[in-house]
């Protein structure tokens, strides 16, 4: 099998978004489950299954707007990139159901992850954040493919 010169150019970029999701993967793992700069310590273990409740209170009850911000900010941010290079490292991954399923079943299993290890709390605005920002990184995907 030979490649052409265009061909395998693309073929090295995907290798390079490859390496870059599992990058990606690795840090964001430290992040959710180990790290303890935020909030990572074993033994809490809760959940709330109320839409908005969470995102809520940080907006309106919070006293402390750093933590408001890091925690609606953050938890968009941590999924910009998954939606940004699913759709650029793996080919199956190019449609837009496929890759926010993808996404939601992600952020479902690390809460669910987090809950069974009681190291972070099940909660379904966190779901509905990380979808977001997977959905924003997903219409980045796609503007960057563009023709």
């Amino acid at each position: 099998m030979s490649f052409t010169k265009d061909a395998w150019a693309g073929k090295r970029i995907r290798i390079i978004f490859i390496l870059l999701f599992i990058l990606y993967i690795v840090y964001l793992s430290y992040l959710l489950f180990f790290s303890r700069d935020y909030g990572r310590t074993p033994g809490s273990r809760s959940y709330n299954l109320v839409p908005f409740a969470t995102i809520r209170k940080y907006l309106y009850a919070s006293g402390n707007a750093d933590i408001a911000l890091t925690n609606l900010m953050g938890n968009i941010g941590a999924f910009i990139p998954m939606g940004f290079l699913l759709p650029l490292a793996f080919k199956k991954f190019s449609g837009f159901l496929g890759t926010a399923l993808t996404i939601l079943l992600a952020t479902a299993a690390v809460e669910t992850v987090q809950y069974i290890t009681g190291v972070g709390i099940w909660d379904v605005d966190d779901i509905i954040l990380n979808m977001a920002g997977g959905i924003i990184g997903l219409a980045a995907s796609r503007l960057v493919r563009r023709p």
